[in-house]
């Protein structure tokens, strides 16, 4: 009983400062939507870059791999490997990048509570910020 009027006194508190806390998601929105994050494999012969919107921003071959690729086919298939590799990690750096940035923004706020801590978070946001 007590844990539901402690919850409906946080809910009266961040109604009272819904404009602060909209004002600081769109800002934190238009910052997440600037983010170019990296991701490489191959110890850096592919490298991918993401956007905060998770989408392929540019993708570089280091030249040798390049030359390689219409030696074979056994070629072709490595580049294809590197690239999903590359891009695969700018996704998940990218996410954990975005994560990072809302868990301080709610902490600036003190909503941080709101937010799940680590995969699968039980905070009344959870599922927010994905796994």
């Amino acid at each position: 009983m007590f844990g539901n009027m402690k919850n409906l006194g946080a809910m009266a508190g961040l109604l009272q400062r819904k404009d602060e806390i909209a004002a600081a998601a769109k800002e934190l929105g238009e910052r997440i939507g600037e983010l170019r994050v990296e991701g490489q494999a191959g110890g850096g012969a592919c490298r991918a870059w993401v956007t905060g919107k998770l989408r392929v921003d540019r993708i570089e071959y280091d030249p040798v791999v390049l030359a390689g690729v219409a030696a074979s086919p056994e070629a072709k298939h490595q580049l294809e490997r590197l690239t999903t590799e590359a891009v695969n990690d700018a996704v998940e750096n990218c996410q954990r990048v975005m994560q990072r940035m809302v868990a301080e923004e709610a902490e600036r706020l003190g909503i941080e509570d709101l937010i799940p801590k680590g995969a699968g978070g039980g905070g009344p946001l959870g599922g927010l910020l994905g796994s």
